[in-house]
């Protein structure tokens, strides 16, 4: 542990600069970034693109606020905290004190005859019992396929009407002649009235594998929609595909 303070304090008293360096580019990188996506929110006519450039916005306003926050954290320890520890006391070692405990002289004993041993009787094998065979595992049953209206935008799982609990990872297919990206959101109740994007959209196409983990301890329990939806390079998507699943955590 002490290494490791040692290790820290000459570390920021030597590369300071660097840090705020590093600092300063993340920020100029989120900042031309920031004003990339809001150009680019103003100017579209579509909901789903002006959705990703304000998603585009937070993330680079949310990079920002790291990096200010590291600078303000490194400079609160290169300028308060390390010139008030007081490093002779840490690094100078602990005294040892030395016990002198006094030795006895031991008492000579009369020599006491030697036992004859006794013959120890000779163990008994225990016969080996032979172990039961184990029975094979029964196969475990192929699941029923998920029919889907679109093969090319189809949730596998979870099916319609399963129950939900804790961490999963929604599977099935989303992809397109002129794929651009894929989403999900999740709306609350039979009809929802509002739809939340669930993490952020996903640029590469997927068939018959995992599309979003999800935790479902963040969701409402009762009913709750799935929706998938894939967009194209012109900004249009087909009909999306939602299922219907059952939240109880």
């Amino acid at each position: 542990m002490l290494n490791v303070v040692l290790f820290l304090v000459d570390l920021i008293e030597r590369h300071i600069l660097w840090v705020y360096a590093a600092c300063l580019l993340v920020i100029l990188i989120n900042v031309r970034a920031y004003i990339q996506a809001h150009r680019d929110r103003v100017n579209t006519i579509f909901p789903v693109e002006r959705e990703v450039a304000a998603h585009k916005e937070g993330r680079a306003f949310s990079n920002i606020g790291i990096m200010l926050g590291i600078a303000v954290i490194a400079t609160a320890l290169r300028y308060y905290v390390v010139p008030s520890l007081d490093l002779t006391a840490i690094t100078q070692p602990t005294p040892t004190v030395a016990l002198l405990i006094a030795t006895s002289t031991p008492t000579p004993t009369p020599l006491i005859p030697t036992p004859t041993a006794t013959p120890r009787p000779t163990p008994t094998r225990i016969p080996t019992v032979a172990m039961p065979t184990r029975l094979p595992t029964p196969p475990t049953p192929t699941p029923v396929p998920v029919s889907c209206p679109d093969p090319n935008i189809c949730i596998t799982f979870p099916r319609n009407n399963q129950t939900l609990s804790g961490q999963i990872t929604i599977q099935g297919t989303a992809t397109h002649e002129r794929f651009q990206f894929y989403k999900i959101e999740w709306g609350a109740g039979e009809s929802p009235e509002a739809w939340h994007s669930i993490n952020e959209i996903v640029r590469t196409p997927v068939v018959n594998g995992p599309l979003m983990p999800v935790n479902t301890a963040a969701l409402p329990n009762g009913v709750v929609w799935f929706k998938l939806t894939v967009v194209d390079i012109t900004g249009n998507f087909p009909p999306p595909y939602a299922v219907r699943v059952i939240i109880q955590n």
